[in-house]
């Protein structure tokens, strides 16, 4: 995996990370049981936060995969993002989310910053970074589970998840990361695609998510 550090612009105080201050937030919703389709939109930080949405892309029949990572602060508006292509090839859509998630937190330390919230729409990949029991040396994403752990114990966040409707925004920046041809590319603006993306999410426009048996 290339390593690299974009440099999101973010206006917050430096923190000491010498205690892990570290919050599991992980969002059970009961919505789901319900029978017919409800609206799911993106949602803003509290006041003073700054939100980092990670996603993931993976192809299964070529094992190309890909993230996004993008970053807002409570009003909506774009502090940065970053999208990137996994060197080698995935066997599933696990480990594209985790390596998003794994970045994000590189630039949460790298930046030495609080009030900061990082949401997935992974479920699998929460769970297991935010599991207490440790990870079988033999699991294929081993690796990133662990660091991610590490880099959990050092910083200021809170992890959640959210529903796919809901990070429509990394969501196509992981589909970027999966289809260039560089490892990584740093973005101190969005791309001009991304604007009508943007807009939605700050405009609270919201997406039908149907229940799985209804589907």
């Amino acid at each position: 995996m290339a390593m690299f550090m974009p440099n999101f612009n973010l206006q917050h105080d430096p923190i000491s990370t010498t205690q892990n201050t570290t919050q599991y937030c992980h969002l059970r919703s009961t919505i789901e049981k319900r029978n017919s389709p409800f609206l799911v939109s993106w949602s803003f930080p509290p006041p003073g936060y700054v939100k980092i949405n990670t996603d993931g892309s993976f192809m299964p029949k070529s094992g190309e995969a890909g993230y996004g990572v993008i970053a807002r602060d409570d009003k909506g508006m774009w502090l940065g993002g970053f999208y990137g292509r996994l060197d080698t090839k995935s066997t599933s859509s696990l480990t594209p989310e985790l390596w998003a998630i794994h970045e994000a937190l590189r630039q949460v330390k790298h930046c030495n910053l609080k009030k900061v919230i990082i949401e997935t729409d992974s479920n699998e990949a929460l769970m297991l970074i935010s599991r207490a029991k440790k990870v079988d040396a033999n699991h294929p994403d081993h690796k990133v589970i662990e660091d991610c752990r590490i880099l959990l114990s050092e910083v200021e966040t809170c992890l959640i998840h959210t529903l796919r409707q809901g990070n429509n925004c990394a969501d196509q920046l992981a589909k970027l990361g999966r289809k260039q041809s560089q490892n990584s590319v740093i973005l101190d603006h969005p791309p001009p695609f991304m604007h009508q993306w943007l807009l939605a999410d700050m405009s609270h426009i919201a997406y039908a998510r149907y229940p799985k048996h209804a589907r």
